[in-house]
């Protein structure tokens, strides 16, 4: 019995993400068929489609450094995500386990954890900008 609840919230839960979804896009495909301007020609189907011919190959290699800065960016940056709200209920950790020192030890482990990557990505150079 529970297991076939289970299911059928699991079901009424995919249902209700899914077929919003998909129907915003066959609405948006169906008024792009029905409205949409279609004339491709040799010009418009050429990358960077702005009046200019193109100077070199679309397809061009980044350096990898870009992808590893924005990648530490985004891991560092999310801490404050997880440190501001943890901060706003430290009071009510305190209340709830009768022990005062657990916030600032979960938040300790936390920093240290971040700290740990911060000193590994600065050994491995990945910090280094030549």
């Amino acid at each position: 019995m529970y297991d076939l609840q289970v299911a059928q919230i699991l079901l009424f839960v995919i249902v209700g993400f899914a077929l919003p979804a998909l129907g915003m896009i066959l609405l948006a495909w169906v008024i792009q068929l029905l409205f949409g301007y279609h004339r491709p020609n040799r010009v418009k189907n050429q990358p960077y489609e702005c009046g200019m011919k193109p100077l070199q190959e679309a397809h061009m290699q980044f350096d990898i450094r870009y992808y590893l800065y924005a990648l530490l960016f985004i891991i560092f940056d999310i801490e404050i995500v997880f440190l501001v709200p943890w901060a706003m209920s430290s009071n009510q950790l305190k209340e709830a386990y009768q022990s005062p020192w657990l916030s600032p030890i979960e938040i300790a482990v936390f920093l240290g954890i971040l700290a740990v990557g911060l000193i590994y990505a600065w050994k491995k150079g990945a910090l280094e900008w030549e």
